[in-house]
């Protein structure tokens, strides 16, 4: 299967190597490169010698030195993120650790689910997306100046002169954020506001007004028609990066939360058939193929009766975390319902969507879940279906689920195509 979106290692130090081994084959499995070392020296050199995603100690220390004596020497190699494991470790050591360079702690023995959601976590984090910017003014030169400022601080930005065609904008672009000026020609910046907040898939969309007027009346009343805050124009140029980066961090954050499945992180029902339809517009302007592939466990109610629904759920999250690794983009992604999931594939055919989606099958087929002292295997049947003509999102959708319904009375553990 793919790796992560980082191919470098996490680094473990302890002395328990023998007690390391599974859950080294465990990472490794989901394709997070994993070094283990024994003695503080070996640690040390691997750090000086290449890039590591994250470092995770045993609060017990190496063969060669406790863990107190390796952090210092460790913390001037590596800046990044550094774990401690440990058994019943007093808030008094967790503070003392801390201060010695420790980000974050968990328990010993490692749990590989809760771990994985670590690194996925910082893999996140650490990868930084341009935030997109949509200015809305009719005013050339104050577009051109928030334009220069935005861009040099590396975000995207489109400009919009005429607020009339924004929703041509907002479909097209998707910004995380909109700078509206309140006086335009066309109109107000107040009534825009108003309009695009009675669309639902563009409500959560902060917007911010630019403009000269200072009175805190006329601001208030603003804002209470549909904007999120007011910014002076010509401020300077520290306060105006500042005020995007802060309301697009708290959009994000939000939106995550708005929009995804509790157990998987990946999209819920709703936003997933709202992601498909958005596609299918695009698709209907840029004359390319569009595949969509439905996803079901197979056999997961005996998984829950024979195992519990504990292991049933670290099942259904590897496989989310399965399809984030292979998918195209985790946008494309969602928890369809229960164990059954979707893949949106944009630009492929059916029969290379379904190729992909084999691949996903057989990588999935070949992980190993944890049942206790045991482990166990799963597999998932899928269905593939290609966007016809005049074809709706719900067509798609139905055209998908026959071909899964195919793949299991065939016998499971394959992808059916639709015909």
């Amino acid at each position: 299967m793919n790796a992560p979106a980082t191919s470098s290692p996490l680094l473990i130090g302890t002395s328990r190597r023998e007690s390391i081994e599974l859950l080294q084959a465990q990472l490794s499995s989901y394709g997070f490169p994993v070094q283990v070392f024994g003695r503080k020296s070996a640690l040390l050199a691997a750090l000086h010698a290449q890039t590591a995603a994250a470092v995770l100690l045993d609060a017990d220390g190496l063969e060669d030195g406790a863990t107190e004596d390796v952090l210092p020497l460790l913390r001037r190699l590596f800046q990044g993120p550094v774990l401690c494991a440990g058994t019943e470790l007093t808030v008094s050591r967790q503070i003392a650790l801390m201060r010695l360079g420790v980000t974050g702690f968990m328990s010993w023995p490692v749990d590989v689910q809760v771990l994985i959601d670590r690194l996925e976590q910082l893999e996140e984090a650490g990868r930084h997306n341009p935030y997109r910017v949509l200015i809305v003014d009719d005013s050339e030169t104050v577009t051109r100046w928030v334009s220069q400022i935005l861009q040099q601080a590396g975000m995207q930005v489109r400009s919009l002169h005429n607020p009339l065609d924004i929703f041509i904008a907002l479909e097209r672009f998707r910004p995380e954020i909109i700078l509206m000026d309140v006086y335009m020609p066309e109109c107000g910046g107040d009534e825009m506001a108003r309009l695009i907040r009675q669309h639902p898939q563009f409500d959560s969309v902060p917007i911010v007004f630019l403009s000269t007027e200072t009175s805190r009346g006329r601001q208030w009343l603003a804002r209470s028609m549909g904007g999120d805050d007011f910014l002076i124009k010509n401020q300077e140029s520290e306060e105006l990066l500042a005020s995007v980066v802060i309301t697009v961090e708290r959009y994000r954050r939000l939106r995550h939360w708005m929009t995804r499945d509790g157990l998987t992180g990946l999209l819920d029902h709703t936003h997933l058939i709202q992601q498909l339809e958005m596609q299918i517009s695009a698709t209907a302007t840029q004359s390319v193929p569009l595949s969509y592939a439905m996803i079901d466990i197979d056999h997961f109610k005996q998984v829950n009766d024979q195992h519990g629904h504990a292991v049933g759920d670290r099942v259904i999250k590897s496989l989310a975390r399965l399809l984030r690794q292979m998918a195209p983009s985790a946008d494309l992604i969602g928890r369809y319902g229960g164990e059954e999931f979707a893949v949106i594939f944009p630009g492929l055919s059916q029969i290379r969507a379904a190729q992909r989606v084999d691949e996903m099958r057989a990588a999935f087929a070949a992980l190993k879940h944890l049942d206790g002292g045991g482990a166990l295997q799963a597999t998932f049947s899928a269905g593939v279906a290609v966007l016809g003509n005049n074809m709706s999102a719900a067509q798609l959708v139905e055209a998908a689920d026959m071909a899964l319904y195919q793949a299991k009375r065939a016998g499971r553990n394959q992808v059916g195509m639709a015909s």
